[in-house]
């Protein structure tokens, strides 16, 4: 089994630590995220996806978004968003579409099952309500069906990555997790996500520590229930069952 990812930067995903835009594991810098998505690999009775460095790649935001300006109009189905799509429903449908463009090339060329994991907060502000969310969750599915891929995540927290690990780190862990959702993602608000979880690290804190923290089981996945999280997991679950281990 081959495992793609993409996220948005190091603080979330992670990144090639040579500032290329694709990287294998042995060159991947992962952040808190990565960490989640192996721990739930793992509890899914897998391999690390980091233990066979020719079993993953990391593509960027930036490497996947030149994949994607490179589709010409697709003619309207069912599947597509409408008209009056938001342009960022829009932005999440085609990088989906090009991870899956991706992912298929890559199990023609390896010969073996390819799971593609991708990473885009919402990012919503707290008025947004949850059809934002689900808008970008489906556009997601939508764009890996466009491609005919069945091994595609959607893995959108809600409405950012902060959200899933503050449930975990607070005070009362694991705890009403699924009010963290309303918040605003908007890192300048007063309350932000961003600094309240600065706040719940040890001083010096980094994204470092936050992985060792996941990958040594203080942070549990399956203790985390937030309708945004248990999306993604109940979908990584789905594909990791559907395809051989390969």
């Amino acid at each position: 089994m081959y495992f793609l990812i993409s996220g948005e930067g190091p603080t979330d995903i992670g990144t090639c630590r040579d500032g290329r835009i694709v990287c294998s594991a042995e060159n991947f810098q992962k952040g808190p995220m990565a960490s989640l998505i192996d721990q739930i690999v793992r509890h899914n009775g897998m391999d690390s996806i980091f233990s066979h460095t020719s079993r993953f790649e990391f593509i960027s935001n930036g490497g996947l978004s030149e994949v994607a300006t490179s589709f010409k109009a697709v003619p309207k189905t069912i599947r597509l968003p409408g008209v009056k799509t938001k342009k960022e429903t829009r932005y999440f449908f085609n990088n989906a579409r090009a991870l899956a463009k991706i992912a298929k090339g890559k199990a023609e060329s390896f010969g073996q099952a390819v799971v593609a994991i991708l990473f885009r907060d919402s990012d919503g502000t707290a008025s947004a309500g949850r059809s934002r969310w689900a808008d970008q969750q489906q556009s997601m599915l939508d764009g890996f069906a466009e491609e005919n891929f069945s091994g595609g995540v959607p893995m959108v927290p809600k409405p950012k990555s902060e959200a899933w690990l503050i449930c975990a780190l607070k005070p009362a862990p694991y705890q009403n997790c699924a009010a963290l959702e309303d918040r605003s993602g908007n890192d300048n608000s007063p309350n932000s996500l961003k600094n309240e979880l600065a706040r719940l690290l040890p001083p010096g804190g980094s994204h470092d520590g936050l992985c060792a923290k996941i990958d040594q089981g203080e942070i549990q996945t399956n203790r985390i229930d937030m309708p945004s999280f248990n999306a993604f997991r109940t979908r990584l679950g789905e594909v990791l069952g559907s395809v051989p281990p390969g």
